[in-house]
């Protein structure tokens, strides 16, 4: 069982922060101040890669919200990885986190649409 913060990789194009295996109440504070450290750092970009993650309860959404409020407020653009199957899509979908965040099925698929102008 993996409860431990979230792995953070910073490139010169983005931050991508991959959630452990599991996210709840005893994690998801400190996960978010990751996220939020990456942010106030001036990265270009945030990736949230839920890959890896079996468990995710409102914790982990919590983050994610957060994370999204925060990136707006700066300018920067955030992308979630959530694969199309699994307890964590299926949590995510019923609490309509694809309606408020942008989803990509990888983080490379995440990566390519961030290196895509906005219009």
């Amino acid at each position: 069982m993996n409860l431990g913060p979230a792995r953070v990789e910073r490139t010169a194009t983005c931050g991508v922060l991959s959630f452990p295996a599991e996210v709840d109440l005893s994690n998801g504070e400190a996960i978010l101040g990751q996220s939020e450290r990456l942010l106030a750092a001036g990265v270009p970009a945030l990736i949230l890669d839920l890959t890896a993650c079996a468990f995710c309860d409102s914790s982990g959404l919590n983050v994610i919200l957060r994370s999204q409020a925060r990136a707006s407020e700066l300018g920067i653009p955030m992308w979630v990885v959530l694969p199309h199957r699994g307890i964590v899509r299926r949590v995510s979908d019923v609490a309509g986190l694809p309606r408020r965040v942008a989803i990509a099925p990888d983080v490379a698929t995440a990566r390519e649409a961030l290196a895509v102008p906005a219009r």
